[in-house]
């Protein structure tokens, strides 16, 4: 652990540095996907997907996934490996090199504490979906080592009504058993992301459909009925 320690330092020392030098948001994206890539491996930990992502250049999505620890980042930097945005908490950008990676691929932060914040993640997500650019959401808002999800916010849900683009579950398994509650470090494992099917949000121009809230509805129970089902814990009622 000790060897894979200092090679995880290396990776994170490299990618801060070359970020540094990044002149766009898609550039230093691209330097976070390589670091993510590379760190990984230092860990000890395989990412295996199951299920097919869209294919590349078919629109925007926003992608909704369980919240399991602090490396759910790298984790999905490393497995989306496209151009996307992440939805993060605002006091990350208190820390040095995660406000950096934050900054630098125009990443989108939210104060969890204030409504009219979320209110304004909510148009941001819209704006960058309907520019093209996916955005990834942890509906949980935060992670808890209990053995439930946390309620799902409603915000990634509403954004992808109301920019009219699919919306794509996935879920996390595994990550507690390379990175246990009490463990000071990740050990060896594999970590899996299932991908679910897009979930379409878009009228198709059928008056007789449900309205906007009922869509928001159903698009976040069926995410969250697939995301409880492949990671293997009940969703735990507001």
């Amino acid at each position: 652990m000790a060897y894979g320690g200092l090679l995880s330092a290396a990776a994170v020392v490299a990618l801060w540095l070359l970020t540094l030098f990044a002149r766009t948001p898609r550039a230093a994206l691209v330097l976070q996907c390589a670091g993510a890539r590379l760190l990984l491996p230092c860990l000890g930990i395989r990412l295996v997907v199951r299920g097919a992502w869209p294919a590349r250049g078919a629109g925007a999505r926003v992608y909704v996934a369980n919240h399991t620890s602090y490396l759910d980042i790298p984790i999905m930097l490393a497995a989306l490996d496209r151009d996307f945005a992440f939805v993060t908490k605002r006091e990350l950008l208190d820390w040095p090199f995660i406000s950096l990676i934050t900054r630098a691929g125009a990443h989108i932060p939210v104060d969890r504490d204030r409504l009219e914040s979320r209110g304004a993640v909510v148009g941001r997500i819209v704006k960058a979906a309907r520019a093209g650019r996916s955005v990834l959401v942890f509906p949980e808002a935060t992670f808890s080592y209990d053995d439930a999800l946390r309620p799902f916010h409603g915000g990634a849900f509403k954004a992808a009504v109301a920019a009219g683009v699919p919306l794509v579950p996935l879920a996390v398994v595994g990550v507690s058993r390379v990175w246990s509650q009490h463990a000071r470090f990740p050990r060896p494992g594999v970590v899996e992301i299932w991908v679910g099917d897009a979930l379409e949000t878009a009228r198709q121009g059928d008056e007789t459909a449900p309205d906007e809230t009922a869509r928001v509805e159903a698009l976040r129970d069926a995410a969250a009925t697939f995301i409880s089902t492949h990671v293997g814990l009940p969703q735990r009622r507001a």
